[in-house]
């Protein structure tokens, strides 16, 4: 369980994890040291898994974002869950999720046109065992997106 003290120490390193500790405990008012001791404890423990690099999206050749859902077709003893992994696969699928309700799974994939993630879609997604029906939503503006 985090405390609030964790929990803006955390909510700091989500807006920016390059931001140094004694910079960090300034901006928060939390001695330097703690706020050390506390990241630390908080990788030790797993709440925070990794630190990544977040590219701008355009700037690297992927504009375009689109949210794919799709139904589960149970054939030849494939799992929903190994056709979840194999779509992790893909290149430019950034998340995939099992979801209930009328859809299976949920998508996010980045491309640099609609074009090519209908390709995605078309010649690869769909080859996928177990992969069903498809619907391919694409993003018009994004207001909102965590890592």
């Amino acid at each position: 369980m985090l405390d609030e003290k964790d929990q803006r120490i955390l909510k700091a390193l989500q807006q920016d994890a390059n931001t140094p500790v004694q910079r960090l405990a300034q901006k928060l008012g939390i001695p330097r040291s703690t706020v050390q001791h506390r990241i630390s404890r908080m990788r030790e423990t797993g709440i925070i898994q990794r630190t990544v690099a977040i590219p701008n999206y355009e700037k690297i050749g992927l504009p375009v974002t689109a949210f794919i859902l799709l139904t589960y077709n149970p054939t030849n003893n494939v799992s929903q869950q190994d056709v979840a992994r194999a779509i992790a696969r893909l290149e430019n699928v950034a998340e995939v999720h099992v979801v209930a309700g009328q859809w299976d799974l949920i998508l996010k994939a980045r491309g640099a046109s609609l074009q090519e993630i209908g390709e995605l879609v078309v010649n690869k997604l769909r080859q996928i065992p177990g992969v069903g029906q498809t619907v391919t939503c694409g993003c018009f503006f994004t207001h909102k997106e965590e890592p």
